[in-house]
Protein backbone atom coordinates (compact mmCIF):
# COMPACT_ATOMS: atom_id res chain seq x y z
CA UNK A 1 0.00 0.00 0.00
CA UNK A 2 1.08 3.27 -1.09
CA UNK A 3 0.01 6.66 0.38
CA UNK A 4 2.66 9.27 -0.70
CA UNK A 5 0.83 11.59 -3.23
CA UNK A 6 0.67 9.87 -6.68
CA UNK A 7 1.44 11.78 -9.66
CA UNK A 8 -0.25 9.68 -11.91
CA UNK A 9 -3.31 9.32 -9.77
CA UNK A 10 -3.26 13.40 -10.51
CA UNK A 11 -2.90 12.71 -14.39
CA UNK A 12 -5.93 10.24 -14.38
CA UNK A 13 -7.54 12.54 -12.83
CA UNK A 14 -6.64 15.69 -15.25
CA UNK A 15 -7.52 13.33 -18.02
CA UNK A 16 -11.00 12.35 -17.08
CA UNK A 17 -13.86 12.68 -20.04
CA UNK A 18 -17.61 12.09 -19.80
CA UNK A 19 -20.07 10.95 -22.88
CA UNK A 20 -23.81 11.54 -21.79
CA UNK A 21 -26.27 9.36 -22.78
CA UNK A 22 -28.09 9.70 -20.25
CA UNK A 23 -31.04 11.50 -18.96
CA UNK A 24 -33.32 13.17 -16.07
CA UNK A 25 -31.78 14.35 -13.28
CA UNK A 26 -31.16 17.43 -11.25
CA UNK A 27 -29.29 18.84 -8.10
CA UNK A 28 -30.01 18.30 -4.12
CA UNK A 29 -27.52 18.65 -1.55
CA UNK A 30 -27.61 15.58 0.99
CA UNK A 31 -26.63 16.11 4.46
CA UNK A 32 -25.78 14.06 7.65
CA UNK A 33 -27.00 15.60 10.52
CA UNK A 34 -25.67 13.34 12.66
CA UNK A 35 -22.01 13.21 11.09
CA UNK A 36 -22.36 16.83 9.85
CA UNK A 37 -21.24 16.13 6.55
CA UNK A 38 -22.82 16.94 3.03
CA UNK A 39 -22.30 16.11 -0.49
CA UNK A 40 -24.08 17.95 -3.26
CA UNK A 41 -25.50 14.81 -5.44
CA UNK A 42 -26.66 15.16 -8.84
CA UNK A 43 -30.65 13.93 -8.34
CA UNK A 44 -31.81 10.78 -8.74
CA UNK A 45 -30.24 9.09 -5.76
CA UNK A 46 -32.10 6.85 -4.01
CA UNK A 47 -31.09 5.29 -0.54
CA UNK A 48 -30.81 1.59 -1.02
CA UNK A 49 -29.92 0.85 2.41
CA UNK A 50 -28.70 1.91 5.91
CA UNK A 51 -27.41 0.94 9.11
CA UNK A 52 -29.24 1.83 12.00
CA UNK A 53 -27.01 4.00 13.33
CA UNK A 54 -26.20 5.94 10.03
CA UNK A 55 -22.16 4.72 9.37
CA UNK A 56 -22.85 3.09 6.46
CA UNK A 57 -25.13 4.06 3.45
CA UNK A 58 -25.80 2.78 0.01
CA UNK A 59 -26.57 5.56 -2.69
CA UNK A 60 -28.22 3.74 -5.80
CA UNK A 61 -28.97 5.89 -9.13
CA UNK A 62 -32.23 5.60 -10.32
CA UNK A 63 -31.78 6.11 -14.01
CA UNK A 64 -27.77 5.33 -14.45
CA UNK A 65 -25.77 2.59 -13.44
CA UNK A 66 -23.98 4.47 -10.48
CA UNK A 67 -23.39 3.59 -6.71
CA UNK A 68 -22.13 5.78 -4.08
CA UNK A 69 -21.13 3.73 -0.91
CA UNK A 70 -20.68 6.15 2.58
CA UNK A 71 -18.85 4.59 5.28
CA UNK A 72 -18.70 6.55 9.01
CA UNK A 73 -15.91 4.51 11.03
CA UNK A 74 -15.57 5.76 13.99
CA UNK A 75 -12.12 7.13 15.25
CA UNK A 76 -9.09 4.95 16.55
CA UNK A 77 -5.80 5.72 17.47
CA UNK A 78 -4.16 3.28 15.19
CA UNK A 79 -6.19 4.01 12.52
CA UNK A 80 -5.82 7.09 9.51
CA UNK A 81 -7.50 7.87 6.63
CA UNK A 82 -5.39 5.67 4.48
CA UNK A 83 -6.57 2.78 6.79
CA UNK A 84 -10.07 3.30 6.88
CA UNK A 85 -10.18 3.53 3.48
CA UNK A 86 -8.55 0.04 2.86
CA UNK A 87 -10.73 -1.43 5.67
CA UNK A 88 -13.73 0.15 3.03
CA UNK A 89 -12.33 -1.49 -0.05
CA UNK A 90 -11.62 -4.41 1.79
CA UNK A 91 -15.63 -5.17 2.57
CA UNK A 92 -16.42 -3.92 -1.16
CA UNK A 93 -13.53 -6.52 -2.32
CA UNK A 94 -12.28 -3.59 -4.67
CA UNK A 95 -8.58 -2.46 -4.92
CA UNK A 96 -6.96 0.44 -5.40
CA UNK A 97 -3.74 2.32 -4.97
CA UNK A 98 -3.91 4.84 -1.79
CA UNK A 99 -2.45 8.44 -2.32
CA UNK A 100 -2.43 10.95 0.27
CA UNK A 101 -4.44 13.94 0.20
CA UNK A 102 -3.80 17.26 2.19
CA UNK A 103 -7.45 18.81 2.32
CA UNK A 104 -9.09 21.09 5.44
CA UNK A 105 -5.49 21.41 7.28
CA UNK A 106 -5.73 17.19 7.77
CA UNK A 107 -4.41 13.91 6.08
CA UNK A 108 -6.57 12.60 3.78
CA UNK A 109 -6.98 10.10 1.37
CA UNK A 110 -7.54 8.85 -2.07
CA UNK A 111 -7.66 6.46 -4.61
CA UNK A 112 -8.90 5.00 -8.17
CA UNK A 113 -10.43 1.66 -7.37
CA UNK A 114 -11.66 -1.67 -9.00
CA UNK A 115 -14.29 -4.02 -7.80
CA UNK A 116 -13.54 -7.42 -9.66
CA UNK A 117 -16.96 -8.47 -9.82
CA UNK A 118 -20.46 -6.83 -7.67
CA UNK A 119 -22.81 -9.32 -6.87
CA UNK A 120 -24.14 -9.15 -10.34
CA UNK A 121 -21.54 -10.44 -12.04
CA UNK A 122 -20.22 -7.52 -13.03
CA UNK A 123 -16.84 -5.42 -12.62
CA UNK A 124 -16.94 -1.53 -11.78
CA UNK A 125 -14.25 1.13 -11.42
CA UNK A 126 -14.24 4.11 -9.71
CA UNK A 127 -12.72 7.01 -7.32
CA UNK A 128 -12.83 7.03 -3.37
CA UNK A 129 -11.65 9.76 -1.10
CA UNK A 130 -11.63 8.89 3.17
CA UNK A 131 -11.75 12.29 5.16
CA UNK A 132 -11.09 13.00 8.89
CA UNK A 133 -14.20 14.44 10.43
CA UNK A 134 -14.18 18.33 12.11
CA UNK A 135 -15.36 16.08 15.50
CA UNK A 136 -11.70 14.30 15.12
CA UNK A 137 -13.73 10.86 16.49
CA UNK A 138 -15.20 9.87 13.08
CA UNK A 139 -13.35 9.56 9.57
CA UNK A 140 -15.56 9.74 6.38
CA UNK A 141 -15.44 7.18 3.29
CA UNK A 142 -17.10 7.94 -0.09
CA UNK A 143 -16.84 5.93 -2.69
CA UNK A 144 -18.64 6.17 -6.31
CA UNK A 145 -18.72 3.72 -9.06
CA UNK A 146 -20.33 2.49 -12.03
CA UNK A 147 -19.81 -0.68 -14.82
CA UNK A 148 -16.06 -0.90 -16.03
CA UNK A 149 -17.52 -0.82 -19.36
CA UNK A 150 -18.84 2.95 -18.40
CA UNK A 151 -16.79 4.01 -16.68
CA UNK A 152 -15.07 6.29 -19.84
CA UNK A 153 -18.58 8.12 -20.00
CA UNK A 154 -19.35 8.31 -16.34
CA UNK A 155 -16.16 8.95 -14.89
CA UNK A 156 -16.72 12.87 -14.52
CA UNK A 157 -19.70 12.31 -12.88
CA UNK A 158 -18.15 10.24 -9.95
CA UNK A 159 -15.23 12.80 -9.81
CA UNK A 160 -17.90 15.48 -9.11
CA UNK A 161 -19.48 13.70 -6.18
CA UNK A 162 -16.24 12.92 -4.90
CA UNK A 163 -15.51 16.79 -4.95
CA UNK A 164 -19.06 18.24 -3.56
CA UNK A 165 -18.54 16.53 -0.41
CA UNK A 166 -18.38 19.23 2.69
CA UNK A 167 -17.64 18.35 6.26
CA UNK A 168 -17.90 22.27 8.07
CA UNK A 169 -19.08 25.32 6.89
CA UNK A 170 -15.66 26.38 5.57
CA UNK A 171 -15.03 23.87 3.18
CA UNK A 172 -18.52 24.52 1.42
CA UNK A 173 -16.33 27.62 -0.07
CA UNK A 174 -13.52 26.55 -1.20
CA UNK A 175 -12.09 24.14 -3.46
CA UNK A 176 -13.08 20.28 -3.15
CA UNK A 177 -10.81 16.95 -2.04
CA UNK A 178 -10.34 16.32 -5.77
CA UNK A 179 -9.45 19.64 -7.38
CA UNK A 180 -6.95 20.10 -4.32
CA UNK A 181 -5.52 16.43 -4.70
CA UNK A 182 -4.95 17.60 -8.40
CA UNK A 183 -3.71 21.64 -7.80
CA UNK A 184 -2.22 21.71 -4.73
CA UNK A 185 -1.22 25.32 -3.74
CA UNK A 186 2.09 26.16 -5.17
CA UNK A 187 3.46 29.74 -5.37
CA UNK A 188 1.63 33.52 -5.08
CA UNK A 189 1.47 35.60 -8.24
CA UNK A 190 1.00 39.63 -7.91
CA UNK A 191 -1.85 40.98 -9.58
CA UNK A 192 -2.93 44.57 -9.50
CA UNK A 193 -6.91 45.82 -9.24
CA UNK A 194 -7.81 49.24 -10.79
CA UNK A 195 -10.69 49.82 -8.78
CA UNK A 196 -12.74 53.35 -8.06
CA UNK A 197 -9.48 54.80 -8.48
CA UNK A 198 -7.53 52.91 -6.20
CA UNK A 199 -4.68 50.66 -7.73
CA UNK A 200 -4.98 48.00 -5.26
CA UNK A 201 -2.91 44.99 -4.70
CA UNK A 202 -3.18 41.56 -3.96
CA UNK A 203 -2.43 37.51 -5.01
CA UNK A 204 -3.56 34.52 -6.38
CA UNK A 205 -2.02 31.27 -6.52
CA UNK A 206 -0.23 30.75 -9.78
CA UNK A 207 -2.59 27.45 -10.44
CA UNK A 208 -5.68 28.96 -9.53
CA UNK A 209 -6.89 29.12 -12.93
CA UNK A 210 -5.70 26.43 -14.28
CA UNK A 211 -7.44 24.74 -10.96
CA UNK A 212 -11.09 26.60 -11.35
CA UNK A 213 -10.89 25.50 -15.21
CA UNK A 214 -10.67 22.18 -14.07
CA UNK A 215 -13.74 22.49 -12.10
CA UNK A 216 -15.67 24.92 -15.41
CA UNK A 217 -14.81 21.72 -17.57
CA UNK A 218 -15.87 19.07 -15.67
CA UNK A 219 -18.87 20.34 -14.36
CA UNK A 220 -20.14 21.48 -17.37
CA UNK A 221 -19.68 17.41 -18.86
CA UNK A 222 -21.77 16.95 -16.39
CA UNK A 223 -24.27 19.59 -17.04
CA UNK A 224 -24.35 18.14 -20.79
CA UNK A 225 -26.01 14.78 -19.42
CA UNK A 226 -29.44 16.87 -18.87
CA UNK A 227 -29.43 20.09 -20.95
CA UNK A 228 -32.10 18.63 -23.00
CA UNK A 229 -34.38 16.86 -20.57
CA UNK A 230 -37.01 18.54 -18.04
CA UNK A 231 -33.92 18.59 -15.21
CA UNK A 232 -31.64 21.17 -17.07
CA UNK A 233 -32.49 24.07 -14.61
CA UNK A 234 -30.88 22.26 -11.36
CA UNK A 235 -28.34 20.88 -13.29
CA UNK A 236 -27.35 24.23 -14.48
CA UNK A 237 -27.75 25.57 -11.21
CA UNK A 238 -25.38 22.97 -10.02
CA UNK A 239 -22.50 23.63 -12.53
CA UNK A 240 -22.65 27.76 -11.04
CA UNK A 241 -22.88 26.45 -7.74
CA UNK A 242 -19.77 24.08 -7.71
CA UNK A 243 -17.93 26.35 -9.73
CA UNK A 244 -18.56 29.12 -7.75
CA UNK A 245 -17.55 27.00 -4.25
CA UNK A 246 -14.57 26.62 -5.66
CA UNK A 247 -13.87 30.03 -6.77
CA UNK A 248 -14.59 31.19 -3.31
CA UNK A 249 -11.69 30.35 -1.72
CA UNK A 250 -9.23 31.62 -4.41
CA UNK A 251 -10.37 34.93 -4.38
CA UNK A 252 -10.19 35.52 -0.81
CA UNK A 253 -7.50 37.44 -0.33
CA UNK A 254 -8.55 39.77 -2.90
CA UNK A 255 -12.01 40.15 -1.29
CA UNK A 256 -9.83 41.17 1.78
CA UNK A 257 -7.46 43.41 0.15
CA UNK A 258 -10.57 45.24 -1.73
CA UNK A 259 -12.40 45.46 0.94
CA UNK A 260 -9.77 47.05 3.12
CA UNK A 261 -8.97 49.51 0.50
CA UNK A 262 -12.58 50.64 -0.39
CA UNK A 263 -13.75 50.75 3.23
CA UNK A 264 -10.67 52.38 4.50
CA UNK A 265 -12.50 55.90 2.58
CA UNK A 266 -16.10 54.58 3.40
CA UNK A 267 -18.21 52.61 5.17
CA UNK A 268 -21.27 52.69 3.03
CA UNK A 269 -21.96 49.07 1.52
CA UNK A 270 -23.75 50.29 -1.47
CA UNK A 271 -20.94 52.92 -2.38
CA UNK A 272 -18.58 49.72 -2.28
CA UNK A 273 -21.06 48.24 -4.44
CA UNK A 274 -21.13 50.02 -6.95
CA UNK A 275 -17.14 50.63 -7.06
CA UNK A 276 -17.24 46.76 -7.73
CA UNK A 277 -20.02 46.83 -10.28
CA UNK A 278 -18.25 50.04 -11.92
CA UNK A 279 -15.34 48.01 -12.27
CA UNK A 280 -16.49 44.95 -13.75
CA UNK A 281 -18.96 46.94 -16.38
CA UNK A 282 -15.48 48.34 -17.45
CA UNK A 283 -13.61 44.45 -18.52
CA UNK A 284 -13.18 43.51 -21.94
CA UNK A 285 -15.86 41.15 -23.38
CA UNK A 286 -14.75 37.54 -24.66
CA UNK A 287 -16.55 34.51 -25.66
CA UNK A 288 -14.54 31.52 -24.69
CA UNK A 289 -16.62 29.10 -26.47
CA UNK A 290 -18.85 29.62 -29.40
CA UNK A 291 -19.85 25.74 -29.42
CA UNK A 292 -22.12 22.93 -27.76
CA UNK A 293 -18.69 20.83 -26.52
CA UNK A 294 -17.32 23.39 -24.31
CA UNK A 295 -18.43 26.06 -21.63
CA UNK A 296 -18.50 29.45 -22.74
CA UNK A 297 -17.49 30.62 -19.20
CA UNK A 298 -13.89 32.33 -18.26
CA UNK A 299 -13.09 30.84 -14.70
CA UNK A 300 -13.17 33.32 -12.08
CA UNK A 301 -9.24 33.75 -11.24
CA UNK A 302 -8.55 34.66 -14.98
CA UNK A 303 -11.86 37.29 -14.71
CA UNK A 304 -9.66 38.88 -11.91
CA UNK A 305 -6.46 39.01 -13.27
CA UNK A 306 -7.61 40.92 -16.60
CA UNK A 307 -8.44 37.84 -19.02
CA UNK A 308 -11.99 39.09 -21.29
CA UNK A 309 -15.15 37.74 -20.03
CA UNK A 310 -19.13 37.88 -20.30
CA UNK A 311 -21.98 38.21 -17.89
CA UNK A 312 -21.92 35.11 -15.92
CA UNK A 313 -18.43 35.20 -15.15
CA UNK A 314 -18.37 38.58 -14.39
CA UNK A 315 -21.77 38.06 -11.95
CA UNK A 316 -20.06 34.95 -10.46
CA UNK A 317 -17.02 36.88 -9.46
CA UNK A 318 -19.03 39.92 -7.64
CA UNK A 319 -20.69 37.17 -6.06
CA UNK A 320 -17.74 35.20 -4.74
CA UNK A 321 -15.96 38.46 -3.68
CA UNK A 322 -19.21 39.94 -1.66
CA UNK A 323 -19.52 36.73 0.13
CA UNK A 324 -15.86 37.06 1.52
CA UNK A 325 -16.39 40.43 2.24
CA UNK A 326 -19.57 39.52 4.36
CA UNK A 327 -21.93 41.01 1.89
CA UNK A 328 -24.63 39.10 1.14
CA UNK A 329 -24.88 38.18 -3.01
CA UNK A 330 -26.31 35.93 -5.79
CA UNK A 331 -26.31 35.58 -9.29
CA UNK A 332 -29.28 34.97 -11.78
CA UNK A 333 -29.26 33.55 -15.03
CA UNK A 334 -31.77 33.10 -18.07
CA UNK A 335 -31.69 31.48 -20.79
CA UNK A 336 -34.69 33.20 -22.38
CA UNK A 337 -32.42 36.06 -22.07
CA UNK A 338 -29.14 34.59 -22.66
CA UNK A 339 -28.18 36.85 -19.85
CA UNK A 340 -26.70 36.63 -16.30
CA UNK A 341 -26.54 39.62 -13.36
CA UNK A 342 -25.82 39.76 -10.37
CA UNK A 343 -27.56 40.17 -6.98
CA UNK A 344 -26.70 42.19 -3.56
CA UNK A 345 -28.77 42.58 -1.01
CA UNK A 346 -28.23 45.90 0.59
CA UNK A 347 -30.95 46.57 3.46
CA UNK A 348 -33.34 49.93 2.72
CA UNK A 349 -31.65 50.62 -0.22
CA UNK A 350 -34.67 51.29 -3.28
CA UNK A 351 -34.47 49.66 -7.02
CA UNK A 352 -35.57 46.71 -9.06
CA UNK A 353 -34.35 43.53 -7.40
CA UNK A 354 -35.06 40.20 -7.52
CA UNK A 355 -36.48 38.64 -4.32
CA UNK A 356 -34.98 35.02 -3.23
CA UNK A 357 -36.34 33.70 0.66
CA UNK A 358 -37.56 37.00 1.21
CA UNK A 359 -34.82 38.97 0.71
CA UNK A 360 -34.89 41.68 -2.07
CA UNK A 361 -31.49 41.69 -3.97
CA UNK A 362 -30.83 44.71 -6.27
CA UNK A 363 -30.03 44.12 -9.55
CA UNK A 364 -26.91 44.37 -10.96
CA UNK A 365 -25.87 44.60 -14.85
CA UNK A 366 -22.38 43.38 -15.59
CA UNK A 367 -21.77 44.32 -19.13
CA UNK A 368 -23.66 48.16 -19.56
CA UNK A 369 -21.57 50.66 -18.20
CA UNK A 370 -22.54 53.58 -16.09
CA UNK A 371 -25.94 51.49 -14.93
CA UNK A 372 -25.90 51.33 -10.93
CA UNK A 373 -27.64 48.61 -9.27
CA UNK A 374 -31.08 48.46 -9.01
CA UNK A 375 -31.04 49.13 -12.89
CA UNK A 376 -32.46 45.99 -15.39
CA UNK A 377 -33.01 46.52 -19.26
CA UNK A 378 -36.85 46.76 -19.46
CA UNK A 379 -37.29 44.10 -22.53
CA UNK A 380 -35.56 42.07 -19.50
CA UNK A 381 -37.79 42.32 -16.54
CA UNK A 382 -40.17 39.34 -16.15
CA UNK A 383 -38.72 38.04 -12.98
CA UNK A 384 -40.24 34.16 -13.96
CA UNK A 385 -37.49 34.05 -16.60
CA UNK A 386 -34.43 34.36 -14.38
CA UNK A 387 -33.50 31.51 -12.29
CA UNK A 388 -31.36 32.23 -8.92
CA UNK A 389 -27.73 30.45 -8.14
CA UNK A 390 -26.56 30.87 -4.37
CA UNK A 391 -24.01 29.85 -2.62
CA UNK A 392 -24.58 26.85 0.28
CA UNK A 393 -25.48 28.41 3.64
Amino acid sequence: MKTKRNNKLVRLILTAITLSFFTQLNAEVISSDIYGYSIDFPEGFSIADCSQDERSVLFEHTMVPVQTVIRVWPSESDKNSADCLNSTLKKLSAKGEVSELRWRNQDCSISKISVPQNVLGQEMEGWAVCIPLPSQTDCLCVISYCPKDKFYDLEQFLLSIMDSIMIDRASRREAGPVTSFAFPKTSPVDITLNIAGQKIKTQIDKDDSQANQFVVDREFAVFKIFASTNMWKEAWQRFYRLIAKDAMGRVKKPAFDISAALFNSTTDELTVAQALLTWTQGFGYERVSATADKADFTNIPAVLAGRGSDCDSRSMLLMTLFKNMNIDSVMYISVEYSHAMAGVYLDGKQGQYFELDGKKYLTGETTAKDLTWGMISADMQDRSKWIPVELYD
